[in-house]
C-alpha cells in the first residue's frame, strides 16, 4: 500500500484528481461539439456572458467548472481560456473524441456487455464521428511519417486506401505527390462527408465496398494502404485470407502500407489511452506487436520497413509486401 501512494504521490494524482480527469474527457468534447473549444483553440476568449447564446447554458456552465477543475480553462475578468495542458489537450483532441464521442454509446452500455457480450449493434459505433476525429488523430505526429513513406515509394500508378473514412488523408498524399487515389469505405454516411475533401483534388475516387469482400479487379493500384483497421481483422484465418486476396484485386501492387495500434505485450508494456477498452467493449482483444507480425509472417509477406510513431504509443507503419511481389526500396 505504502508503493502504491509513493507512485500517486510521483504523478500528483489522487482520487479527486483522478475523478476530475474523467469527467474532463466528457466536459472537453461537449464544448468541442458546441464549438467553442475552436474559439479558445485560436486563442479567442470565451466570455461567461456568451453562455446565454446556447439552449442550454447551465451544462455548457458545468463543463467549464469541469475543466477548471482539471486544470483545462482559466478564468479570469469574466473570460475563459485555455491553460498550456488545455491547448495541449485542443490540439490531440482527436485522441479524446475517438473513444468518447465515437463510442459512446458503447460507453454507456458497458454494463449490459459485461454480462451480455453479443448485445451490442453496429448502430452503437458513431462511424461518421469517428472518421472526423479520425483526421485529427495523429495530425502532428503520425501524417508528417506517413506522407514520407510515400515519398520514399515514389507511387507511379494510383494508391489505393482500404477502409479509407473521407478520403481526408488519401487526398493529401495524392495531392503532394501528383497521382490518383481510390478510397474504398463501407460506411454511406463517411463517404458523403469524403465531398468536402475529395472536391480540393479530383484525381481521388472514393466508393463504396466492404475491404473483405472486394468485387472486381484494380490493374492500376500500385500501393495499397490501410489505416487503423488491421486490428479488426480477426481471427487468424481471416486476417491471413485479406492479405491473400490483395494480389487477386490488385495484380500489380507493389506495397502494403499497415498504419495500426497494437495491444499490451511484455514486450510493449505502453498502451494507447482507450484502445483495448473500446475494443474490449466488442469482445475483442486487439493483437499485440508479435501478434501483428506474426500475421505478415504467417500470409508469406515481408516488412521492408517498421517505423514506431513518436508520441504515440504502440503505433507502427509497416511497409509490408509478398517476397514474390515487392523489391527493396
Amino acid at each position: 500500500m505504502k508503493k502504491i501512494k509513493e507512485e500517486h504521490n510521483l504523478v500528483g494524482i489522487n482520487h479527486l484528481s483522478f475523478t476530475a480527469i474523467g469527467l474532463a474527457c466528457h466536459a472537453i468534447c461537449l464544448i468541442e461539439s458546441a464549438g467553442i473549444l475552436q474559439l479558445l483553440k485560436q486563442g479567442k476568449g470565451f466570455q461567461h456572458n456568451q453562455l446565454s447564446n446556447y439552449c442550454n447554458p447551465h451544462l455548457l456552465k458545468a463543463a467549464f467548472v469541469t475543466l477548471i477543475g482539471a486544470g483545462v480553462i482559466t478564468l479570469s475578468n469574466d473570460t475563459y481560456n485555455l491553460t498550456a495542458l488545455g491547448e495541449d489537450l485542443a490540439k490531440n483532441i482527436g485522441i479524446i473524441l475517438l473513444p468518447f464521442v465515437g463510442y459512446r454509446k458503447l460507453l454507456a452500455k458497458q454494463f449490459e456487455l459485461l454480462q451480455h457480450p453479443k448485445c451490442w449493434k453496429d448502430t452503437d459505433i458513431d462511424y461518421s464521428a469517428i472518421a472526423l476525429a479520425s483526421i485529427e488523430f495523429g495530425l502532428h505526429d503520425l501524417d508528417p511519417l506517413i506522407m514520407n513513406v510515400f515519398r520514399d515509394l515514389d507511387p507511379q500508378g494510383t494508391i489505393c486506401d482500404l477502409g479509407c473514412g473521407t478520403g481526408e488523408k488519401l487526398v493529401k498524399i495524392c495531392k503532394d505527390l501528383d497521382v490518383s487515389g481510390l478510397g474504398i469505405e463501407k460506411n454511406p454516411q463517411v463517404i458523403k462527408r469524403s465531398s468536402k475533401f475529395t472536391k480540393y483534388w479530383s484525381r481521388v475516387e472514393i466508393i463504396q465496398g466492404d475491404i473483405f469482400n472486394l468485387q472486381g479487379v484494380w490493374e492500376d493500384i500500385e500501393i495499397a494502404m490501410i489505416s487503423f483497421v488491421y486490428h479488426d481483422i480477426n481471427p487468424l484465418n481471416r486476417c491471413l485470407t485479406f492479405l491473400s486476396s490483395l494480389h487477386q484485386h490488385f495484380p500489380h501492387l507493389r506495397y502494403l502500407v499497415v498504419v495500426d495500434i497494437v495491444s499490451l505485450s511484455e514486450g510493449f508494456p505502453s498502451i494507447m489511452p482507450g484502445f483495448d477498452y473500446v475494443h474490449g467493449l466488442q469482445g475483442i482483444t486487439p493483437r499485440t506487436y508479435e501478434e501483428t507480425l506474426d500475421t505478415f509472417t504467417k500470409a508469406n509477406f515481408r516488412v521492408f520497413k517498421e517505423i514506431a510513431v513518436p508520441n504515440m504509443p504502440n503505433t507502427f507503419i509497416w511497409v509490408v509486401g509478398q517476397n514474390k511481389k515487392a523489391a527493396h526500396f
